[in-house]
């Protein structure tokens, strides 16, 4: 069973189209077998996703800042929970928990993991495939960021995998399957 790692956003003031990405891959994560790996939060496209990959079989981590838990902000849909003092120690742990790391749409703590990931990897902490699910084109500014880094000389990172950019959900349940990788 592969451990798929979602960072994406725990806020309710979202547009519904985000919604419905974040249920397209909860439930292909569940139905397809693996496990979902997130952030624990009861709100936004983190407790939807977590409700469709349990909801179709999938086990699901949720690893959480004690502070966030403290807030009331922990979900019931993790199978099982684990609450960090940090969230250097959360996004540790859900990079290394995950097999992939997939990151839908969400803001500045979503950016945060995902360049921790990207980080890491260049590092080579880990050489774990990242996924970028670019909905209505949210994170061209920070792709466009990153490859102008890139050009300039700042990212040293030669290898072509760094990440894969793909435009919605669906897309991205495609690249998943192990039969298109």
């Amino acid at each position: 069973m592969q451990s798929i790692t979602v960072f994406c956003s725990a806020s309710d003031a979202i547009a519904p189209v985000y919604k419905n990405e974040a249920e397209v891959l909860g439930r292909w994560i569940g139905s397809h077998g693996h496990r979902l790996v997130y952030g624990g939060a009861n709100g936004g496209l983190m407790e939807t996703v977590a409700r469709c990959a349990r909801d179709h079989g999938s086990p699901v981590l949720g690893i959480i800042t004690s502070h966030i838990a403290r807030l009331g902000r922990s979900s019931r849909q993790p199978t099982e929970l684990i609450t960090t003092d940090n969230m250097g120690d959360r996004k540790r742990l859900l990079i290394e928990q995950g097999d992939i790391i997939v990151a839908l749409p969400g803001g500045i703590g979503t950016i945060d993991e995902l360049f921790d990931a990207i980080t890491t990897k260049m590092l080579g902490n880990h050489d774990k495939p990242i996924v970028i699910c670019n909905t209505q084109g949210i994170f061209n500014p920070l792709v466009q960021q990153i490859e102008l880094l890139r050009r300039q000389g700042f990212l040293r990172y030669d290898k072509p995998d760094l990440y894969r950019v793909v435009p919605d959900a669906q897309a991205c349940c495609e690249l998943l399957d192990p039969d298109n990788r």
